[in-house]
């Protein structure tokens, strides 16, 4: 599993866990998926969940206090090029419509609630989550109705209740 998938995977397990203890079910609360499928049809498994979708990757700019230098024996040393730290973008929706519609209100709200409370995330509350990475901050990020718009047209979906969030900062090194 590569890097980002198994970041995201682990949130979406720690939000999900969250709304089960609140309100049991047998399937997800949360998933990881599109809202729909290339052809533009709905995804029927994402009725009545709340999707997580990966909407951009962004290199990670203000790092750089990184020495190129380790030692790798004794006196010796190699020159090794710096992590490369990126960010994750995600937009959370509330994939409930019609009759449901009120509950994905809901359940918006309490993904807010969740990441108010769990804003960061370390191998201690994650225990899963990669050595390479200290800590995973979670930050609401604001979308001006142009942009919005613009998101869920990449998702392939018309307005749905929402939260944009930016998961700082995945390291990749050279073994990644």
């Amino acid at each position: 599993m590569s890097a980002i998938h198994t970041t995201l995977e682990l949130i979406r397990q720690k939000l999900n866990e969250f709304f089960q203890n609140a309100d049991p079910r047998e399937d997800d609360w949360v998933i990881l998926s599109n809202i729909v499928d290339h052809e533009g049809h709905p995804y029927e498994q994402a009725r009545d969940k709340v999707v997580m979708f990966l909407t951009n990757i962004q290199h990670e700019t203000t790092i750089s206090t990184y020495n190129r230098t380790v030692p790798i024996q004794g006196d010796q040393y190699a020159i090794v090029a710096p992590p490369l730290y990126i960010n994750l973008y995600v937009l959370v929706f509330a994939n409930f419509y019609d009759k449901n519609y009120a509950e994905g209100l809901g359940m918006i709200s309490r993904t807010i609630s969740f990441f108010q409370q769990n804003s960061w995330f370390t191998r201690e509350s994650l225990p899963s989550l990669d050595p390479v990475i200290d800590k995973l901050t979670l930050e609401i990020t604001n979308l001006n109705t142009t942009d919005l718009n613009y998101v869920m047209g990449l998702a392939g979906t018309k307005y749905l209740p929402s939260v944009y969030y930016k998961i700082r900062m995945i390291p990749f090194d050279g073994g990644s």
